[in-house]
């Protein structure tokens, strides 16, 4: 079997550390979260993954939700005993075995930058779409969408992850997409949108032709509303991805949703 390395660890750069630094650091540490790990220098999200292809090999353990722990296995790595199979000097090796489903994304080849800067301009560019104007100013605002940086888009397809079922991918996807909000307007929209073309590229069938429905909406206009008023932002969208919105206790009209997201936008939301 073919073994490969995940697609950051195909970067060098600072904002990465390998598998066994991370390690290093949870056998140091103790019980953590990614958010201590991350220590607002390394990459929350891949430290998250990392965390998890950790624990399928055994040498960390989630004591609690989205919280982690060194395993006795893990602590032996850095022993002369402790030699791993699954390391390839500092990085973990990640194929099939690591996988959790065979129903997810593989090949997000044939989406790039250039392609998610004209989805977001589409969006711009129909009259039947709201989309704000930066400054009055419609050839401002085209400007600043054909500008938006690659790098960040770059980031957002290297970090996704290869190894998670279809839906932990959907949501890890729709919440990086509106977390790094590269574009003016329709953030979470392209996000949608771009994450419908992975889908289709990797032969996933949908339910039906209107899925998700006004799901996806309901789920942009709840996690407006927590951007606005929350400073740390963590917005699940796999509940309404998964059709499951009847388990809220509260569910106010869209109507109601977009009336909170305007008048806040009024009032310096």
């Amino acid at each position: 079997m073919d073994r490969n390395l995940a697609p950051w660890q195909k970067r060098d750069g600072p904002m990465y550390l390998s598998e066994k630094r991370l390690l290093n650091r949870l056998v140091e540490r103790g019980v953590s979260t990614p958010e201590d790990l991350a220590e607002d220098r390394f990459r929350e999200n891949v430290i998250r993954l990392q965390c998890r292809l950790l624990a399928r090999v055994g040498a960390v353990v989630e004591v609690a939700e989205d919280t982690f722990e060194a395993t006795a296995s893990g602590e032996a790595i850095f022993t002369e005993e402790g030699c791993s199979p699954w390391f390839s000097g500092e990085d973990l090796v990640v194929d099939e075995e690591l996988c959790v489903s065979d129903w997810r994304l593989t090949d997000f080849s044939k989406l790039d930058p250039t392609d998610i800067k004209q989805i977001n301009l589409q969006f711009f560019e129909d009259p039947e779409n709201d989309y704000r104007i930066l400054d009055e100013s419609p050839a401002y605002t085209r400007r600043k969408i054909l500008g938006a940086t690659d790098w960040k888009l770059n980031r957002l397809l290297r970090e996704s992850p290869r190894t998670e079922s279809l839906s932990q991918q959907c949501a890890h996807w729709m919440r990086a997409f509106a977390g790094i909000h590269t574009f003016p307007d329709a953030n979470h929209r392209t996000g949608m949108a771009s994450l419908y073309g992975l889908l289709k590229q990797n032969d996933v069938d949908f339910p039906d032709e209107e899925w998700p429905g006004n799901h996806i909406e309901r789920a942009v206009l709840h996690s407006k509303i927590i951007r606005g008023l929350h400073s740390n932002v963590k917005y699940n969208f796999r509940n309404f991805l998964l059709d499951c919105e009847n388990r809220l206790p509260m569910k106010p009209t869209l109507e109601q949703l977009r009336s909170v997201i305007n008048h806040g936008r009024e009032n310096g939301f």
